[in-house]
Parts: C-alpha cells; structure tokens; sequence
C-alpha cells in the first residue's frame, strides 16, 4: 500500500512538473514573439502608415482645413526629401473640415497615437479665427473659447507624459487688427501649455503686405494658395527639423487637396484612399521658394 501511494505522488509530481514546463515554454514563446500573456492588444493607430525611420523626427499635425488645403504634412515631407543628407522629418496629418482642437481631444485618436509613443513633436493649428477670443477677457469665458483652452491644456499634458514636444501653429486673420489678436491669443495659450510656437499667420500676413503681387490666400474663410502653403511649411520646418530648409526644387506627389475635400478625422489624410488624386505630381522650384519664404523673425 506504501508503494502504492509513492507511486501515486511521484505521478503527480512528474505531472506538475510537465505543466510547469509547459506555461513556461509558452510564456517564453509570447515574449519572443512580442505577444502580451494576459493583457489585450492596445487601440491601434487609425491607419497603417509606413514604419518610421529611427533617425527621423515623428510629427503629428492636428487641424482643419487650413492644414489640409494643399496637404501640409505631405509638403514638409516633400520638402525635407529634397535637402541634404538623410530625411529629417515624416509628419502625418490628422483633420477635418470645421475641426477645432477641442474635437481632436473629444474623439480620442489622437490621444491614443500619442500614447503610442512613436512621436516627438505635436503640431495644434486651431481652427480659423477661435483663439482671438483668449486675447480678448470679456470673450475668454464662452464656451467655444474655454473648450479650446482646455483642450489644448489636455493635448500638452499628454504630450508631456509621452516625452512629446508641442508646437502651436497660428492661423491668420483678415486684416492687422484681427491678425493682432490671433497672435496675442496663440502667446497667451502659449503661456497657458508650455507649448512653443510658429506664428506663421503673422508671417503670412507679413508677407502679404510686403508683397500685394502674390496671391496667399484664395477665398474670404482664408483658405491657403499653394504659395501660402509653401510659406507655412517654411515657417514651420526649422521647429522641427532644427534649421531652415534650402531652397531645392522638390516635387509632390500627395494630392494638393481643395478646401471642399472629404476629410475624415479618423485617419492620417495620407491613408485615405479618396484623397489619393489622380497621380499628378507637382514641381515646386527653388525660386518659388524663395519668393515666398517667410521673413526672419
């Protein structure tokens, strides 16, 4: 009977063991692989894009038509390929038309790209004309005003948590006055978030005045010509890339979309399929740069 129960519990010990063996074979398995054991996959991004260069700045851009009118991620990509060396940048574009930052922050995507931890930079191009209204102390307290105030501060706050450097890109007013307060506005949400910014709405508006025979906008909402687009792009590319870009004829083959394009926030623009065009590559001299680069600040 003694021998009987040894058997028994050598039995069961070889058992334990084999199942031992077994979870940990297994466990080992899901962590070559990169397979997490118990949790679920994180949310993932809200397109595939291409895997990104190591070397390169990731960039996310937030905005609306201003930004997508003649596609501003796709153009610092175009323009950072044609400068010397290794590209230094790959931006993406997430908007839609109308868009303010509040409706990025409500709708999540980006925040759940930022956790990703695959960016660097974060680029906030409000909508139109909302952050006169923090200029401005009687016009703070409404609604559309403290939502962008707030969003903007949760947009910095997690950009601080992923290590994540936020840029505010400004937008241009009609006239001095209104530009006047578009400019005060971006500083004082500056203040506000820690964020850095490029104004290029004053050196657009600067450049207009200089220079009345280029066209920079090209309706009254103040939607950006090609040559407005260049500028914003050279104003906004030394931020990123650590220094201003050369003048080298460069080429585009995003589409250089209208205001009236069918933009999903869902979405970088450059996955969705109905953006894409129909192949038409742009060429961009280096003269043309020029013409319109923004004056130094």
């Amino acid at each position: 009977m003694i021998r009987r129960f040894a058997l028994l519990a050598l039995a069961a010990l070889a058992l334990a063991l084999t199942q031992t063996t077994l979870a940990q074979t297994t466990q080992s398995a899901q962590a070559r692989s990169g397979a997490a054991p118990v949790d679920p996959p994180a949310a993932p991004s809200p397109s595939p894009s291409p895997s990104p260069s190591p070397a390169q700045v990731q960039v996310l851009v937030l905005g609306n038509s201003l930004s997508y009118v003649n596609d501003l991620a796709a153009l610092l990509d175009a323009l950072d390929a044609a400068q010397p060396g290794p590209p230094k940048l790959h931006a993406e574009l997430l908007a839609e038309p109308g868009g303010s930052i509040a409706d990025r922050w409500k709708d999540g995507v980006a925040a759940r790209e930022l956790a990703t931890g695959r960016w660097q930079v974060l680029v906030l191009q409000e909508r139109g004309g909302i952050l006169a209204c923090v200029a401005k102390v009687e016009q703070r307290s409404e609604p559309e005003c403290q939502a962008s105030i707030a969003a903007h501060r949760a947009f910095a706050t997690l950009a601080k948590q992923h290590g994540v450097r936020v840029l505010l890109l400004g937008t241009w007013g009609p006239d001095a006055i209104w530009q006047s307060q578009l400019s005060r506005g971006l500083h004082q949400v500056a203040g506000m978030t820690g964020a850095s910014i490029v104004d290029a709405g004053a050196m657009l508006r600067a450049k207009a005045k200089a220079h009345p025979e280029l066209t920079l906008t090209v309706d009254r909402i103040g939607h950006p010509s090609l040559d407005g687009s260049l500028l914003v792009a050279q104003a906004l590319y030394p931020a990123l890339a650590g220094g201003p870009a050369e003048a080298i004829d460069f080429d585009v083959a995003a589409a250089l979309l209208p205001p009236r394009a069918r933009v999903s926030p869902a979405s970088f623009v450059s996955t969705q399929g109905a953006l894409r065009g129909d192949g038409t590559v742009t060429h961009v001299t280096a003269a043309r740069l020029r013409a319109v680069a923004p004056a130094a600040e």
